[in-house]
């Protein structure tokens, strides 16, 4: 019993200062840019299918990509790349935007499950797509993983300027 008690306090004292996670930095922040990089790519190609697919006549913007926080609450331990756009109008009806978001991210590679009436989340090579769709717009994002950074890094990725993706609508 008194062996317990030393275990769970060597283990308390720890992560009380610093050892054992909490943004520590278990990932290269080295790898920031890689991750960006994968996800920008994944997205552009992934909006630009789903554009196709829904014959989209307008985006609410050219699509954005920017570092956001992660992990844990209520001390975040991490930062995640997320890129986003919004699709405004299309020639295909609301009702069918989901068929047409499997079919086209299945043919990107994404595993697509239904999680919810008006959303969709896929998985590819450690990113997530996630799209909420409804009768004014269709939502779509791609994540990241969580990237495990110390706390300076996390400072240093969210305080960047967005990065616009460069997805435009079909002529």
């Amino acid at each position: 019993m008194r062996r317990s008690r030393i275990v769970v306090g060597v283990v308390m004292m720890a992560s009380l200062f610093g050892c054992g996670g909490g943004g520590g930095g278990a990932d290269d922040p080295a790898d920031a840019e890689r991750v960006a990089a994968q996800t920008r790519s994944a997205a552009q190609e992934t909006f630009d299918a789903i554009g196709r697919g829904v014959e989209v006549l307008g985006y609410t913007s050219t699509g954005a990509g920017r570092w956001v926080i992660c992990g844990m609450e209520p001390s975040p331990n991490g930062t995640q790349y997320v890129a986003e756009i919004a699709v405004t109008q299309s020639n295909v009806p609301p009702s069918q935007y989901g068929a047409v978001v499997r079919e086209q991210a299945e043919a990107q590679g994404w595993s697509v499950e239904q999680v919810a009436g008006d959303t969709l989340e896929g998985r590819k090579d450690g990113l997530r797509l996630r799209a909420q769709y409804g009768s004014a717009a269709m939502n779509l994002s791609v994540r990241s993983r969580c990237l495990d950074v110390p706390k300076d890094e996390i400072r240093r990725l969210t305080d960047l300027p967005k990065d616009e993706l460069g997805v435009e609508p079909p002529a």
